[in-house]
């Protein structure tokens, strides 16, 4: 098995992979390409990708593959702002839950009769119009493109050495532990399932937004949606999954347990401290929904601000405990030998 070296990739950058799959095969051959699938590189060790189960977010580090896959990593030619890179990664987070569109992704695939796109996504129209969001045409038809397409536009160059190989030992390790991605990935589907039996028109979450203004006496039902879902307590599961993030004691407890893993603790924290996209996300979202439960009293949004609010207060005891942790151990890495 092999993976990909977060250490050579940016934000915004576009992967491009192959599988084993009757769908990746039948792509691939239709396509004549070596690639199948398209995901958005949108922070550290975290992917963005549309597939048959919708628009969501997937770890880097649990993607795993074999050997003889195709993997291509994609830039852009020229160096792009940060707010370029920003408006890219805000549009694909903006379609998480978005439903997929198979039978626009086979009509490219086909090459048969295409009709105005609709907002439903497949994986390579998401990273091109996210990119024509942000004022950049990687391709000369956005709503529809393969990964081929995006692999010989001229706007992207390939990123080199971007492999790296995969122990037996790392995969079972990921294996083994809860992926609260998944978890989130479903709430988020049962939510979305719960607002679509009220409107057809709502596509990803932010949509749930308009619609509950415009119709106020669907509050109590759309709150229940967020509540049975799981959506407003998923982060209960990553505080039980990893609790050493956010306490000193612990993080010292697992050195103490692991003396090895030392270099990877420091790898975690410096990652961490040096991303501020998450506790950005996180506040924009809090003072969004607050500034609506306080202008409209509806529960669903007052619900909202309060997860988002208990997010940032996590997100806080990681950085402080990040902080604290390289602070101790900085005469560690100073010493000689």
């Amino acid at each position: 098995m092999k993976k990909l070296n977060p250490q050579r990739l940016q934000v915004g950058d576009i992967i491009l992979t192959s599988g084993p799959g009757k769908v990746s095969k039948a792509v691939r051959r239709m396509t004549k390409s070596e690639i199948s699938h398209a995901m958005v590189y949108v922070q550290h060790s975290s992917l963005i990708d549309a597939t048959a189960h919708g628009v969501h977010s997937s770890n880097l580090q649990r993607l795993f593959l074999e050997d003889d896959a195709i993997v291509v990593a994609l830039r852009h030619r020229t160096p792009l702002s940060e707010e370029v890179i920003r408006q890219v990664t805000d549009f694909v987070r903006a379609a998480t839950g978005t439903e997929y569109s198979k039978k626009e992704a086979m009509a490219v695939v086909a090459r048969t009769m295409r009709r105005a796109g609709s907002r439903k996504q497949f994986c390579s129209r998401l990273a091109a119009q996210a990119y024509a969001f942000a004022g950049i045409s990687l391709v000369p038809d956005p709503d529809y493109c393969s990964p081929e397409d995006l692999r010989t536009s001229t706007h992207l160059v390939e990123i080199p050495d971007v492999e790296l190989p995969a122990s037996n030992q790392e995969v079972a390790f990921w294996e083994a532990r809860a992926n609260t991605l998944v978890a989130m990935s479903e709430a988020t589907n049962a939510v979305l399932k719960a607002a679509r039996k009220r409107s057809d028109s709502i596509q990803s979450l932010n949509d749930i937004i308009g619609y509950l203004l415009a119709h106020p006496e669907e509050d109590r039902h759309l709150r229940r949606a967020y509540e049975r879902s799981g959506y407003l307590t998923v982060w209960q599961l990553e505080l039980a999954k990893s609790g050493w993030q956010y306490h000193l004691e612990l993080m010292r407890a697992a050195i103490e347990r692991d003396p090895a893993g030392a270099p990877s603790m420091e790898e975690y924290c410096r990652e961490l401290l040096g991303d501020p996209e998450g506790g950005r996300r996180f506040e924009i979202n809090y003072l969004g929904y607050l500034e609506l439960a306080n202008r409209t009293g509806l529960s669903t949004f007052r619900v909202l601000a309060e997860l988002y609010a208990r997010l940032m207060a996590l997100h806080q005891m990681r950085v402080e405990a990040a902080r604290a942790w390289l602070a101790e151990n900085a005469g560690n890495r100073q010493k000689p030998g």
